[in-house]
């Protein structure tokens, strides 16, 4: 049985646009609902549960709102408030936007709420020897096509972070911040994790740095702390790392990863350091600890020929990403 997204707001023809827009995109789980008017949306709830209810006019009396109402997002006419503990999403944006930050506050609602222990738990790791555009979008990519069909969490230690892809708002130094929690070795650090992640629909994920020094900080025997809770806790049926650093911790993650990927440009300094890298992890005596599938993307230039901007790098690897996640799915 699907389950119900209702939408209040006494401006009629915003509101109709919007719902039929929602409804165009045929989301699976949801059946999408329009009330103008108090009264029928009141009549409505007394006999059937509403999963998400969307707000975008003054708000409801309290007793209304504590009846088969499971989540509530408002739709503000002003730019979101940061100190407010509600859901909001600002309505005068183009309905894409709008229906983004519907899946995304959804989905931090449940993470939040609801508890659930998959079987297993999949880690997934891409390394990437030298930074760039491309290997950030399909890591990024790979973990997007990934949460359609599963609970994803998404970890970017990237030295240098940046925000290329995601179009929701994050806190600037997230990571750094929980890395400073996680540290002082307390025992609830993956619900303490939530608390720092952001959401892009169907994602959650973790980034933003201080410093690119703090991920240096991490030591290996962390990492393999981090693991065993994230293996232990069972919250994300699938957690993929983006390693953009060459560390031991690094490569603790790539060594315990259930599938991991070596990306990189076929541009000839790139696979000179990727014989480089292979040459010093044998020296290491971890060579066949870590078996990697080479995935060899195009560099940006040739994908987006003058257009350099790194979205539109973003967008052309996509498929790449979306392959990747289909071949796991087998």
């Amino acid at each position: 049985m699907k389950k119900i997204l209702a939408l209040y707001d006494s401006d009629v023809q915003y509101a109709g646009k919007l719902m039929e827009y929602l409804k165009n995109l045929k989301w699976e789980d949801f059946d999408i609902l329009l009330f103008t008017r108090q009264e029928s949306l009141a009549d409505f709830i007394k006999y059937q549960p509403v999963e998400i209810l969307l707000i975008g006019t003054d708000s409801l009396p309290d007793e209304m709102l504590n009846k088969n109402i499971k989540y509530i997002i408002h739709l503000t006419e002003t730019q979101k408030d940061s100190q407010s503990q509600q859901c909001q999403i600002y309505k005068y944006r183009s309905a894409g936007n709008i229906a983004s930050d519907i899946v995304s506050c959804y989905t931090k609602l449940e993470d939040s709420n609801e508890k659930r222990a998959f079987k297993d738990v999949m880690i997934i790791s891409v390394f990437s020897p030298v930074a760039g555009a491309e290997k950030i979008s399909f890591a990024w990519s790979l973990a997007k096509e990934l949460s359609h069909k599963r609970k994803t969490l998404f970890i970017n230690l990237d030295m240098f972070p940046v925000n290329i892809a995601a179009k929701s708002e994050q806190a600037a130094y997230a990571l750094s911040e929980y890395l400073y929690y996680f540290k002082e070795n307390r025992p609830d650090m993956i619900e303490k994790l939530k608390e720092y992640l952001n959401y892009s629909e169907r994602l959650s994920y973790l980034s933003g740095l201080a410093h690119g020094f703090d991920l240096l900080s991490i030591s290996k025997e962390e990492t393999e702390k981090f693991i065993k809770e994230l293996k232990d806790h069972k919250e994300y049926e699938t957690v993929v790392f983006y390693l953009g650093l060459y560390t031991e911790a690094s490569m603790e993650i790539l060594r315990q990863s259930d599938k991991a990927y070596l990306a990189y440009c076929n541009l000839p300094y790139e696979e000179l350091v990727i014989k480089e890298w292979t040459r010093q992890i044998d020296l290491m005596g971890i060579a066949e600890e870590i078996n990697c599938q080479k995935i060899i993307l195009p560099a940006g230039g040739t994908l987006a020929g003058q257009n350099k901007d790194p979205e539109y790098i973003f967008n052309a690897v996509r498929p790449y990403g979306k392959e990747a996640a289909e071949q796991i799915y087998k």
